[in-house]
């Protein structure tokens, strides 16, 4: 491993419109909760601080939603460490802005950026795999990404196909996002492609490099951003037009690795992820004062002031907030933004 101590970048972004209405403006999906005490963000913070250390992990947020993030962060990370962009750009920008940050403020070392907002268990092997995953990239000067075993043909995701063996772990050959269903089967069988869990591994240096190379615009950026007041910051972001880390570097590098999940991962993504995610599939997921009757594949989610009881239904999903009240057939809860474009639509922004 690098003899520099490992930082941690987590991209606290997305509004998490299909979590309404426990999701909203001054709850973004970072901030939702799982289990009712601790948040998606909290707990990555978590997974990752005994590696890298609270004074090496870092969360970068838009800069609308900087004071909810400044609340919620308080305690669990250095006020300093609030990294704030002016404006969304994707993640490409993101990242290296993010990276550029870190460097200069903590020095050399590896950099491990990963969202806010997945579900991984358990802890300690999720440590074990960013380890390896960490080592490779300094050894091996390379852009590391993490790979999930599939347990299914999952056409929402994107997916890797992993080469020969490098040290513990893979070559890269190419990256397939979001595949029809048909490809996504043959992949999955093949036992050739893993899921792209959306973290990457690496240190400035490196990403600067292939910056250099596939989007010299950004590399330019990048050297401005180190030490630049906001104000520059701004200045600078209003001239960048990048499409996602993974289209602007992953997927024309031919300096990327893999290593393999030790861990179960899910990109919750919905009502319906989450359901998947704490173990439903064809069984019920309940939280709160709930009571379910001959019931199947439903997730329920009570309020604190009054009892939910469903009977006989099938594949729903029910989640009272106490001001609003969500009854969605499950595979629906994908579509949860038009729910939100509606409420805007009859201005009822009290429930945004």
């Amino acid at each position: 491993m690098s003899a520099a101590r490992p930082s941690a970048l987590i991209i606290a972004g997305g509004r998490g419109t299909r979590f309404w209405p426990e999701s909203r403006a001054w709850r973004p999906k970072p901030l939702f909760s799982i289990d009712g005490r601790t948040s998606l963000l909290a707990d990555t913070i978590a997974r990752v601080a005994p590696l890298a250390g609270r004074a090496r992990t870092f969360v970068l947020v838009s800069a609308d939603q900087r004071s909810i993030f400044r609340k919620a962060l308080h305690g669990l990370i250095p006020p300093a460490n609030l990294i704030v962009e002016p404006s969304g750009r994707g993640t490409a920008v993101a990242i290296a802005y993010g990276c550029a940050t870190i460097a200069h403020r903590a020095g050399a070392g590896v950099i491990a950026v990963m969202p806010a907002d997945h579900y991984i268990a358990p802890r300690g092997a999720f440590r074990r795999t960013l380890t390896e995953a960490i080592e490779l990239a300094a050894t091996r000067r390379a852009v590391v990404v993490i790979g999930v075993v599939p347990d299914r043909p999952e056409p929402g995701y994107g997916y890797q196909q992993i080469g020969r063996p490098v040290g513990r772990g893979f070559e890269v050959v190419r990256f397939v996002e979001k595949p029809p269903l048909a490809a996504a089967r043959r992949m999955v069988a093949s036992g050739k492609f893993l899921w792209n869990a959306g973290m990457f591994v690496m240190d400035a240096a490196t990403l600067a490099a292939e910056l250099e190379q596939h989007a010299p615009d950004l590399a330019g950026a990048m050297r401005e951003f180190a030490g630049a007041p906001a104000v520059r910051v701004a200045r600078i972001y209003r001239r960048l037009d990048f499409d996602a880390f993974d289209r602007v570097v992953a997927e024309k590098s031919r300096n990327v690795l893999s290593v393999r999940a030790r861990f179960r991962w899910h990109d919750v993504g919905s009502w319906e992820g989450l359901w998947e995610a704490l173990g439903g599939r064809g069984s019920n997921v309940l939280k709160g004062e709930v009571i379910a009757l001959d019931c199947e594949g439903v997730l329920a989610r009570g309020g604190e002031r009054r009892l939910m009881v469903l009977l006989g239904v099938k594949d729903l999903v029910a989640v009272d907030t106490g001001d609003a009240l969500l009854i969605a057939g499950r595979k629906s809860s994908q579509d949860l933004r038009h729910v939100v474009d509606e409420l805007a639509r009859r201005r009822l922004h009290r429930y945004l």
